[in-house]
């Protein structure tokens, strides 16, 4: 379990929900699933990864229009799961491309995990991308430049999980937010 973290994630609570958005990993899910575990709360798979497993931005799968709609259902799927208690989302790594998410985001207790490139190319690149990218690397070093400050802007709290120390970041996330 205390394999990895994936890149950036932010955990949203206090009130009884929680928000894990990212830059998905192998192991994110499990992450979540033992956040929502050790705090007792039902998990929810908000996460479609279409970026970092294809290998193509939004708008070079689906095209630019339909990346737009996609921005706006997350941002729905946002609000709708705002409404409910006890719980921690996953989100989909692009959900701080979306002002609207962003807002909706930063309203709440924000963690940010972060990882470095290097580390998240060890615990994704055995089964990621799903298409041919000349250079792997420079596309996730691209994401991060234009991600990162994204989610630091929406967050009040950060770890970096360089270290893969899964548990110790739970359990810091878990204490953070029983205060």
């Amino acid at each position: 379990m205390k394999e990895l973290i994936e890149n950036i994630t932010n955990i949203y609570g206090k009130q009884g929900k929680e928000w894990i958005a990212n830059l998905p990993t192998v192991v994110n899910e499990l992450s979540t699933h033992w956040v929502a575990e050790k705090l007792g709360w039902q998990f929810i798979d908000a996460d479609f990864s279409l970026t970092p497993s294809i290998g193509r931005r939004v708008d070079e799968i689906i095209g630019k229009q339909a990346e737009n709609a996609f921005q706006d259902c997350l941002a729905e799927i946002l609000a709708y799961q705002i409404t409910k208690e006890n719980i921690v989302v996953t989100t989909d790594d692009s959900i701080v491309c979306h002002e609207n998410c962003r807002k909706l985001l930063s309203r709440e207790f924000t963690v940010n995990l972060k990882v470095s490139t290097r580390v998240q190319l060890e615990r994704i690149s055995h089964n990621r991308p799903l298409l041919p990218v000349a250079d792997y690397k420079n596309f996730l070093d691209k994401l991060h430049q234009e991600r990162d400050a994204l989610y630091e802007q929406s967050s009040s709290f950060s770890l970096n999980s360089d270290d893969n120390d899964l548990e110790g970041h739970v359990l810091s996330v878990v204490k953070e937010i029983r205060g």
